[in-house]
């Protein structure tokens, strides 16, 4: 009985642990090969194919705390942005698997974790957020072309 006991808490550690909801920022390996949320593999493809069209452009790549930072600054640019989401939608980067929830204009928490119920989720991927707060798009063109899923 003990014995169950002990491995029940340790699966349920293991399941509600920061690690089970880690983004690549905390240097977590992800395997782009995975659909980590569905969609996010759908997204992926687009954003390869728009820049393949040359309709968006990529950033400079940045890893760590300096990416981080720099994502951090573009979820909030893009929280002070016209788009046309309800307050409380999940925002996903689906390359850094990165969770962020938009509050309302001007908020918007950065690194949270997963919804667990039927939320609002807007995939998108770091390309397509730099585009946007670059004013290279605008949410509704990366919707159209994939680029941003709301579901």
């Amino acid at each position: 009985m003990q014995q169950k006991t002990t491995v029940l808490l340790a699966v349920s550690l293991i399941f509600t642990s920061p690690l089970s909801w880690a983004c690549s920022y905390d240097g977590q390996f992800s395997n782009p090969f995975t659909e980590s949320y569905p969609g996010a593999l759908d997204v992926a493809i687009a954003t390869q194919q728009a820049l393949k069209s040359n309709l968006i452009t990529s950033p400079p790549s940045l890893s760590g705390g300096q990416g981080l930072r720099r994502v951090t600054w573009w979820l909030q640019l893009m929280a002070k942005m016209p788009i046309d989401i309800p307050n409380g939608t999940y925002i996903y980067l689906v390359d850094s698997q990165l969770w962020s929830q938009y509050k309302s204009t001007n908020s918007i928490d950065i690194h949270v974790i997963p919804p667990s119920d039927e939320a609002i989720v807007v995939q998108m991927t770091e390309t397509t957020l730099h585009n946007l707060v670059n004013k290279k798009i605008t949410f509704l063109q990366a919707k159209e072309l994939g680029l941003a899923l709301q579901a």
